[in-house]
C-alpha cells in the first residue's frame, strides 16, 4: 500500500511538471486611435502621450520587443489607461486618426519578394502596407496575392 502511494505521488508530481500552465486570457482592449511612429519615438513616450500602458501597446500590436519599433510604423493605441511616471512625451495624433487605406497602386507578389522590398519600391512603410492588407505576420506573404499599396501617411 505504501509503495502504491509513492508511485501515485510520483505520477502526480510528474504531471505537474509536464502539464503546461494555464494562463488567464489577456484583457480585450479596443483601439482608441492610431499613432504613426516618428523618428526617435519610443513605446514609453508614446504611452505617456496617450496615458496608456506601454505594455498594453506592445501586446495590442503583437510587438515582442518594445525597443524594436521603427519610424513609419503604425501602432494601434488601446484603451488601457495607466498613470505613468514623468519622462519624455511624444506628440499625440489621435484627433486625425489613421489615414485611410485608399489604394494608390496594386502589387502582385512575385517569387523572392518580401514586404520590405515592396515597401522600398513604392516608398511606403512595410507596416503601413501590412496594416492596409490585414497582414499580421510581416514575414508571411504569398506569391500571387495582390496587395493594396496605400498612400504615405
Amino acid at each position: 500500500m505504501h509503495k502504491a502511494l509513492l508511485v501515485l505521488a510520483a505520477v502526480l508530481s510528474l504531471l505537474l511538471v509536464i502539464t503546461p500552465a494555464v494562463y488567464a486570457k489577456p484583457a480585450e482592449w479596443t483601439t482608441i486611435c492610431y499613432h504613426v511612429v516618428r523618428p526617435g519615438e519610443t513605446i514609453y513616450c508614446i504611452a505617456r502621450a496617450y496615458g496608456v500602458s506601454p505594455w498594453a501597446i506592445t501586446a495590442h500590436n503583437g510587438i515582442g520587443n518594445a525597443n524594436l519599433i521603427h519610424a513609419g510604423q503604425i501602432l494601434a493605441i488601446p484603451d488601457a489607461y495607466m498613470s505613468l511616471p514623468s519622462g519624455p512625451t511624444c506628440a499625440a495624433q489621435c484627433p486625425s486618426g489613421l489615414p485611410t487605406c485608399a489604394c494608390v497602386a496594386h502589387h502582385t507578389i512575385a517569387m523572392d519578394e518580401n514586404l520590405y522590398r515592396i515597401s522600398l519600391r513604392y516608398g511606403v512603410s512595410m507596416w503601413r502596407i501590412a496594416q492596409c492588407n490585414s497582414i499580421y505576420d510581416l514575414n508571411y506573404i504569398r506569391v500571387g496575392d495582390v496587395l493594396c499599396i496605400p498612400a504615405t501617411p
